[in-house]
């Protein structure tokens, strides 16, 4: 179907239980969810609606309320990306998406279990997530490195529950970065208060096998790097000094005169 994802649930028996097709709705959701808000940057939940739904095979066509066939293809390519074995993330496939996909092994266990999820859009071959969905997407978390070091970015999207997160969008890379702070209700305080401003995060910065960032650990600090408008701006040939802005050379035989 044109501009919609489109996911199969095949019953490991011959029929698909009320359990097996509501877990695999929520784990669809989280993952679509956490890749749209990567790719569009938006804060609230975009709403997506059900196109068309088949009663044979549980099968369900999805598209969000807006069309965006970018958004569509993004989800599809690096789904079927990952199946194939990769050993680094697809575009806009961040940690939580990672996690996302990774979780779904869960389909494929206990009594209520799929046999494999099948996914299209748009008339492209289809892709098959099977229960080594887990492996494949380890394959891509394990092969990366990690650093001391920090890295600027607007925060945004905190989140509570659990082991508390914020994510930043990096400055150079432009990617969303989930940053784990702990639990210490001065810590979350702080974090809320920065909420949307732009900021620098000191800590075990994470990177996955490309070099993009994925997460940062053991913070030590976050700084508030808002740009303060009542300090005097330099211009080329020129350093801001106590008394203004003034050409280089005056303010070095200033200082030499001392």
């Amino acid at each position: 179907m044109d501009n919609a994802l489109t996911f199969s649930i095949y019953p490991d028996g011959e029929t698909v239980s009320l359990a097996l097709f509501n877990k695999t709705l929520r784990h669809i959701q989280r993952l679509v969810m956490d890749v749209d808000y990567a790719v569009s940057r938006e804060k609230g939940v975009r709403r997506w609606v059900i196109e068309e739904l088949h009663s044979s095979v549980p099968t369900v066509s999805i598209r969000p309320l807006l069309p965006d066939p970018m958004m569509i293809e993004t989800i599809r390519r690096g789904i079927s990306i990952i199946t194939q074995g990769t050993l680094e993330p697809p575009d806009h496939f961040d940690e939580g998406s990672l996690d996302d996909l990774k979780r779904m092994a869960g389909l494929f266990r206990g009594r209520d279990r799929a046999r494999h999820l099948e996914i299209s859009s748009n008339g492209f071959e289809k892709t098959l997530v099977r229960e080594d969905i887990g492996e494949k997407v380890d394959r891509i978390l394990q092969g990366g490195d990690w650093n001391l070091g920090s890295l600027e970015g607007t925060l945004d999207a905190v989140n509570l529950h659990g082991n508390p997160t914020f994510t930043i969008w990096a400055r150079i890379s432009k990617a969303p970065v989930r940053c784990y702070f702990p639990q210490d209700k001065g810590w979350k305080e702080k974090v809320k208060s920065l909420l949307e401003k732009p900021v620098l995060v000191s800590g075990r910065v994470h990177y996955f096998r490309n070099g993009l960032p994925r997460s940062i650990t053991h913070i030590d600090d976050v700084l508030d790097r808002t740009r303060d408008n009542t300090l005097p701006r330099a211009t080329f040939g020129s350093i801001p000094y106590k008394e203004g802005r003034q050409e280089s050379y005056l303010v070095l035989r200033k200082s030499r005169e001392k």
